[in-house]
């Protein structure tokens, strides 16, 4: 599948960094509930941070589950791809992979933007009284998994009426773009695989459910929570440039400090998201997508940010802070107010 050792070897090492690093935020999230361990993690035992960002971490580590299951049909089939290619992308198995992949997807772009949504209200609007509360939190982390579920079992549904979205790919992932084919007729294309071997033949037609679906999901959807994630953060970062400048403070290292926090947030998401949305329009305007790139955008790009996720949210606080001691944690997004009215990073 991956004759390009340098490509295999990324998939492990993003694979591996997102399954330890996120199976750390969970198991440390959950047991900094627990007195004796709250000083090892250092975390702040709110319930309503802590389900999205476990939310995060679990859709994170399912990234990580993805890419181990491609990394090991890699070694499975090797060099002879090639010959098992039409029954790998329409069996089970790339059905099953394709699922745990997508559901990832969703529910971390969904997990993102609901935590920038709440973060927005609270440093924005700190005395509104525009709030989450636990129990909508809850029901929203539930909510979240239950849509991601649903959007992918739909393609497996619609894989009995047309080619399934999770067989356009070697990868099974389905992404909105289809890697330059050699065409036999108007609407029938053979099918390349990520280094130009043919591995099956499909409809190529742009008004087909399965792509349809795809630019739906990886191009609209995920477009409107990148914007909706960005926005969120540009307008805290004004609203706390306001507050110093009301209260007439003059810059200093901690405001450069919390800038720099923010724009690793928004610049992390930009890297994941905006590589696949841009590719994915200018495939759907007729432009031919390399298999070069589609390999890279498929298991280098897209799935990086679950491996940057943990270390961005918790585990930069498993440092010990000072009690009482108002900050700025990077890793859980979160910026405090403290009572004389200065933000902390």
């Amino acid at each position: 599948m991956f004759p390009n050792h340098v490509l295999r070897a990324t998939l492990w090492f993003v694979c591996l960094s997102a399954m330890l690093a996120n199976l750390v935020v969970i198991v440390g999230r959950i047991k900094a509930k627990i007195p004796a361990m709250r000083n090892v993690f250092a975390t702040e035992v709110n319930t309503k941070q802590n389900a999205f960002l476990v939310s995060l971490a679990i859709a994170d580590f399912f990234m990580g589950v993805y890419l181990f299951s491609i990394g090991v049909a890699d070694a499975k089939f090797g060099e002879d791809y090639f010959l098992s290619a039409y029954g790998w992308r329409n069996g089970i198995g790339c059905k099953i992979i394709g699922s745990i992949g997508f559901v990832s997807n969703v529910a971390s772009v969904l997990s993102l933007t609901f935590v920038s949504i709440e973060r927005f209200f609270t440093i924005s609007f700190p005395f509104s009284g525009i709030r989450f509360g636990t129990k909508v939190t809850i029901g929203i982390c539930v909510l979240i998994w239950i849509v991601s579920v649903v959007m992918a079992v739909t393609p497996i549904i619609l894989s009995v009426f047309v080619q399934g979205l999770f067989g356009l790919s070697d990868v099974c992932l389905g992404l909105p773009f289809v890697t330059v084919p050699e065409t036999t007729g108007n609407d029938v294309n053979v099918e390349v695989d990520f280094y130009g071997r043919v591995a099956s033949v499909i409809k190529n037609d742009s008004n087909d459910l399965q792509w349809l679906y795809s630019q739906i999901v990886y191009i609209y959807f995920t477009s409107t929570c990148v914007l909706i994630i960005t926005v969120c953060y540009v307008a805290m970062f004004i609203s706390i440039i306001r507050f110093r400048a009301d209260s007439g403070r003059r810059k200093n290292k901690d405001e450069i400090k919390t800038a720099l926090k923010m724009s690793i947030i928004v610049g992390t998401d930009m890297i994941c998201w905006l590589p696949v949305i841009v590719v994915g329009i200018l495939s759907k305007t007729g432009v031919k997508i390399s298999t070069d790139m589609y390999a890279w955008l498929a298991i280098f790009v897209m799935p990086i940010n679950s491996a940057f996720n943990p270390f961005i949210y918790t585990i930069p606080t498993m440092k010990k802070r000072k009690k009482n001691e108002p900050s700025f944690i990077a890793g859980q997004r979160n910026l405090q107010v403290n009572e004389t009215g200065e933000e902390s990073a």
